[in-house]
Parts: C-alpha cells; structure tokens; sequence
C-alpha cells in the first residue's frame, strides 16, 4: 500500500515538474523540485526557519524586480531613438522575462498577505503541497533569476550612459 501511495505521489509531482518545464525558460527549477520531492522535513522548527528564509526571499525578490522594471521603464521612456533600435531588441527581451518571471512566482505559505501585492503578480495554490526546504528552495531561484534580469539592465544603463558622455 505504501508502495502505491509513493508511486502516486510521484507520478503526481512528476506531471506538475512537466507542466513547469513548459511554463518555464529555465528548467532548473524543475530540476530541483524533482530532487527535493522526495526528501522529507527536518522538523517543525526547522519548517519555521526555511518558511522564514524562503519568505524573506520572496520580498528581496520582490523589490528587486520593482527597481527592475522601474529602471526599464526610464531606459525606454528617456532614451533617444537611436538607443532605441540599438537596445529595442534586448529591451523587448527584458520585458518579456520580467513577465515569464511574474508568472512563476509563488507565495511562501503562511505569508501571503504580509506584503503588499501592488506591482508583481504571482500564484496561489499551482504548486503541490511541497516541504518547507522546497519553498525555500523555490524561492532562491526565484531570486537568483530576477537578480539576472536586473543585472541585464543594469548594463544597459551603464551602456546608455556611456553613449550619452
């Protein structure tokens, strides 16, 4: 019986990674959800703490992306029109990834109404029931993909300021 259960239990997180890879640009987020599915919790206090960290992640990122997308409305609403076609192609591209980005993300269970939702969309309830280490380990990719995006930005400003001395 218990055999059965675990095998359910598989084919059921099986099929939610499959449905992320397709959802996702970066399949490691599906990597590690398939890694950690089967590891159990270290214990409540320890759930606590990963909920914690993972939830603190969760408004780090957050406010990463705000500054983000508030740095790539500026690029494209002050630049000229020859940075423009230069940079419109990866613009284009930034602003696609910050919304593939909104779409994975997820709340911390127990956290979610501790912040304000203005400026970032994310999901309730489309990931299975995970383990407190998976959320937090959910949300350290969350957050290492969005600080890529900024720092793409980030050189396009260095770039555009450059071009305007």
């Amino acid at each position: 019986m218990q055999q059965c259960c675990i095998y359910f239990f598989v084919n059921y997180i099986y099929s939610k990674i499959e449905f992320l890879k397709i959802r996702m640009r970066n399949q490691s987020l599906a990597i590690a959800l398939s890694i950690t599915a089967l590891i159990a919790c270290n214990g409540k206090k320890k759930a606590n703490a990963d909920l914690q960290e993972a939830f603190k992640l969760h408004e780090e990122a957050i406010l990463i992306r705000q500054e983000t997308e508030g740095q790539l409305e500026t690029l494209i609403t002050n630049s000229d029109s020859l940075f423009i076609i230069t940079y419109g192609g990866r613009l284009d591209s930034i602003t696609w990834s910050l919304q593939a980005w909104d779409e994975q993300l997820v709340e911390v269970p127990g956290f979610e109404e501790e912040h304000d939702h203005s400026g970032h969309d994310h999901h309730h309830g489309e990931l299975p029931e995970l383990h407190p280490k998976q959320h937090l380990e959910v949300q350290q990719h969350l957050i290492g993909e969005i600080k890529i995006i900024a720092e793409d930005v980030r050189q396009i400003v260095e770039n555009r300021n450059r071009y305007k001395q």
